[in-house]
């Protein structure tokens, strides 16, 4: 399984950020709630945004479909 975050636009055209799973058969799940940001210490919080930028930078926007 791959997985990466996926900023979701919902029906409020509110924009959140999900945890986005893709199967090897092309399968796509996605957490029902939006993640939080944590982090023992200020540079995990600092990761945790970067990674968060870079996939949406690789990945735009998805419509939030329940």
């Amino acid at each position: 399984m791959s997985w990466h975050y996926q900023l979701m636009r919902h029906k409020d055209e509110s924009l959140a950020v999900h945890e986005y799973y893709i199967t090897q058969e092309g399968d796509k799940y996605f957490t029902k709630n939006p993640i939080s940001i944590t982090g023992d210490n200020i540079e995990e919080v600092k990761e945790s945004i970067q990674m968060i930028l870079n996939d949406i930078d690789r990945h735009g926007i998805k419509d939030y479909e329940e």
